[in-house]
């Protein structure tokens, strides 16, 4: 069963000067171009069952694609140096969706202002390693205003008190996933702010941080001036 209202209290926290400052942010971080969408699904890969410190690191070890691309053994390498965990599956997952995503690119991200969802589940399908939330989470950074997909982590889905979901191999889990997303997405755009932006404040708040640069840096292109 699950509960909305801890999430509707949340929808009536957010300040309008703070989602602008969240939004212009992440629009400032939309990436431009094939290879920093796909450096978004590495980062994604990352964030799978470890800290943001361990994604960050992870991902940092393996952002340069042109230092391990048709090396798996360096990727290995990389990851295992980077102290993430998983290192072996990581790095068999990430090198067979390189070899999907670099033969046709225009499959891994939204290409319309509908159908978001089950463009996302069509590209969870094709991904080992990934499951639907962590594909909603590389969305999220590829199409940070529009994306109406929702990455449930254990803090989204403890905020709707359905932790332990069983959502990728349960149609009734996928069932009450897509109801906690529709609540999200419609409570977000009610507030006034996209859906993945409403997801960032919602985390920072709980790390209790004032913006998300913590871990975000790394998407960052050097010699440019944020503000968060």
């Amino acid at each position: 069963m699950i509960d909305y209202s801890k999430a509707r209290d949340f929808f009536k926290t957010i300040d309008p000067d703070i989602a602008k400052r969240y939004t212009d942010y992440w629009e400032s971080l939309r990436p431009q171009g094939d290879m920093e969408i796909f450096q978004r699904y590495l980062f994604a890969f990352c964030s799978v069952h470890t800290t943001f410190r361990g994604n960050v690191n992870g991902y940092q070890a393996i952002k340069d694609y042109s230092a391990w691309a048709g090396k798996p053994d360096i990727l290995l390498e990389n990851l295992k140096g980077s102290k993430a965990g998983l290192h072996n599956n990581r790095a068999k997952y990430i090198q067979h969706f390189s070899n999907l995503y670099w033969d046709r690119p225009s499959d891994f991200r939204l290409t319309t202002k509908k159908r978001h969802i089950s463009r996302r589940d069509e590209i969870t399908s094709k991904i080992n390693g990934l499951g639907v939330a962590k594909v909603s989470f590389a969305l999220e950074m590829i199409h940070p205003s529009e994306a109406r997909v929702v990455c449930g982590d254990v803090h989204q889905l403890r905020l709707y008190g359905i932790e332990g979901l069983e959502y990728n191999s349960s149609s009734a889990g996928r069932a009450t996933y897509r109801k906690m997303e529709n609540h999200w997405v419609t409570g977000s755009h009610k507030a006034g702010v996209s859906p993945y932006v409403a997801r960032c404040i919602f985390w920072d708040q709980l790390q209790n941080k004032p913006n998300p640069r913590y871990w975000s840096y790394v998407l960052e292109k050097e010699g440019t001036d944020y503000a968060c």
